[in-house]
């Protein structure tokens, strides 16, 4: 009878064992289709840019290549007045080049989280600096509120450098592209929300193509920035010298 009974503790053991590694794996997998959706080796887009504040209203038209997670090169098309404005991240490096002024200025560590171009987007949201499978420890979470979204926790690693001390994440199951995200800040306030839409396929990949971000403070509450994809190419060939400063002073 013990013995029966020790080798049914045993299958049950196993059982949990092999439910645990499978959930593990999803996770790991979750959190590298997060960091690669819109990126992948290489990539090129156009994209719209739609900030709206208590103030004002404005819309920026981009053009932007990156190379896997480390080269991001964004330059601002439209509107006139702000055409040639650039961004380039190399590395852990980032510079902005203002063509008015004719300056290059470095970003540093600092300021990545502040908001890139007065949107709601940060710095590191539009570059990538953080990684959700370097700077985080996620966990599956109770999905049955959600229908048949997989949910995901993602919790800052105690040494990583990011704003977001913990973010839930909802993806589609089988698919895993976002479709949102909850931001809490180290205070454990619900501080910003993203949401994701209009799912549509390029080079042969499906991914939401419009990204509502909102966010929740009393100081910000009511803003709304909206990025929308019109166009994006993966894997294609990018010259060396794109992610360099002399090509992020041309402006064009």
């Amino acid at each position: 009878m013990a013995a029966r009974f020790l080798v049914l503790l045993a299958i049950v053991a196993a059982a949990l064992s092999a439910r645990a590694a499978s959930a593990g794996s999803e996770v790991d997998l979750i959190a590298e289709k997060l960091d690669t959706l819109y990126r992948s080796d290489a990539s090129h887009s156009q994209m719209t840019m739609q900030i709206t504040t208590k103030n004002y209203e404005r819309a920026l038209d981009m053009e932007v290549w990156t190379r896997g997670m480390d080269d991001t090169l964004v330059r601002i098309r439209a509107p006139r007045k702000e055409k040639g404005t650039s961004t380039l991240k190399k590395g852990r490096e980032m510079w902005n080049f203002l063509p008015k002024i004719k300056k290059t200025i470095r970003v540093p560590p600092s300021m990545m989280m502040s908001g890139w171009m007065g949107s709601d987007l940060t710095n590191d949201d539009m570059v990538r600096e953080s990684s959700w499978q370097r700077d985080y420890v996620a966990s599956m979470l109770d999905q049955a509120a959600r229908s048949e979204q997989k949910c995901v926790e993602f919790k800052a690693k105690s040494d990583a450098a990011v704003a977001w001390d913990r973010v839930e994440v909802s993806v589609a199951p089988e698919k895993y592209y976002p479709i949102r995200q909850d931001f809490y800040d180290e205070k454990g306030r619900h501080a910003r929300s993203m949401t994701f839409s209009d799912v549509r396929i390029f080079s042969g990949r499906e991914m939401p193509t419009r990204i509502s971000v909102k966010p929740l403070l009393d100081d910000k509450k009511g803003n709304e920035t909206v990025l929308v994809y019109r166009d994006i190419v993966f894997d294609l060939e990018l010259d060396e010298t794109l992610f360099s400063l002399a090509r992020l002073r041309r402006g064009r």
